[in-house]
């Protein structure tokens, strides 16, 4: 009930305040751009404003130039560069997260060049941002528009999962293939989205209190043999996660796990990126996730129908662009044919 009055009040708020002017020089600055283009994108005619973004692709492509043909002309600068770079775009508006704020803001204000920070890491906290977009943008409907697709997806989900109990739920484990590619396996902070995620889903997170940190961190084999998950999610923000989730069940150490010996391994789905960080795409991990640990709770909702919906409301692909642009970059164990 707390989160529906929250959602409302957010709604209610970028309806009735008066809109800023719209910022027409729009540079993103500062590490994680890339989720904050997937979330000014959202805005239509949002990316003619935008002259300058700090690098962000993890390796599967460029999603930006999917939705935007004209955004490969705009400048790719370190996301490492200091004020001197940012302010040589002659910028309206610099959007950061929320993160970089110790890094820039005081700089920036020196300089009398305004900054917008972003959380940009829950589900609440996607709301409140994208409410903060449309002000920002000049936009204030539209982000009324996304705000409720996205909880109103979320609530058919949420809404049968939390009455679960707890011998309902499953042990899930999802663990992130590290980047040297070999079998060294990390787990999310309890506040991350992945936890979140498995939550909200119905799942029970055998890693939660396991990691206190601000970052993945590595868990040995005799620990993930310790948890014996009933279902392992594997994640690969740089190769197709399906593979990785092979190899993880041919790992001869990992062969006794439950999860290992009912089959039930999984690589995250994944287009340009993961469906399981706090990008754009939550809410299609989300309905993925619930979907694989409690099909005959959720025969009505499609993940195909889902991702076709997401990507035609959010970014305007028409079902002939869907399936010629996005469709063939995605990859892990979806469990349906696009």
């Amino acid at each position: 009930m707390e989160r529906t009055i929250r959602l409302l009040t957010f709604i209610l708020m970028i309806l009735v305040v008066g809109s800023v002017d719209a910022q027409q020089r729009i540079v993103l600055a500062g590490r994680g751009a890339n989720m904050l283009a997937d979330a000014i994108y959202l805005f239509p005619d949002a990316g003619k404003r935008l002259v300058a973004y700090s690098s962000g692709d993890q390796g599967l492509g460029l999603f930006m130039s999917e939705v935007d043909p004209a955004f490969k002309e705009k400048v790719c600068f370190d996301k490492s560069a200091g004020v001197e770079v940012i302010a040589s775009f002659k910028p309206d508006l610099v959007l950061l997260k929320s993160i970089s704020r110790s890094q820039y803001e005081a700089a920036l204000n020196a300089l009398g060049i305004r900054q917008v920070y972003l959380m940009l890491e829950t589900p609440e906290q996607y709301y409140e941002d994208i409410a903060t977009l449309g002000k920002v943008l000049g936009n204030q409907v539209h982000a009324a528009e996304v705000i409720s697709w996205y909880a109103g997806h979320e609530k058919k989900i949420m809404s049968r999962t939390t009455k679960l109990s707890a011998s309902q739920k499953p042990k899930v484990l999802l663990l992130q293939l590290a980047a040297s590619g070999e079998s060294v396996w990390k787990v999310p902070p309890d506040s991350w989205m992945q936890t979140i995620l498995a939550e909200r889903a119905g799942g029970i997170p055998v890693w939660k209190g396991a990691n206190l940190g601000s970052g993945w961190a590595t868990v040995s084999v005799e620990q993930i043999a310790a948890w014996n998950p009933d279902v392992v999610c594997i994640i690969n923000y740089r190769a197709n996660s399906s593979e990785a989730a092979e190899a993880f069940k041919k790992d001869k150490r990992l062969s006794s796990l439950k999860a290992v010996r009912e089959g039930k391994v999984y690589g995250f789905p994944q287009d340009f990126y993961s469906w399981d960080q706090p990008d754009t795409r939550w809410i299609l991990g989300l309905t993925w996730l619930a979907k694989m640990l409690h099909p005959a709770l959720f025969t009505d909702i499609s993940v195909i129908g889902t991702t076709e919906d997401f990507f035609n409301f959010m970014y305007g692909f028409d079902e002939a662009a869907f399936h010629t642009n996005i469709a063939p970059k995605i990859q892990g164990d979806v469990g349906e044919q696009f």
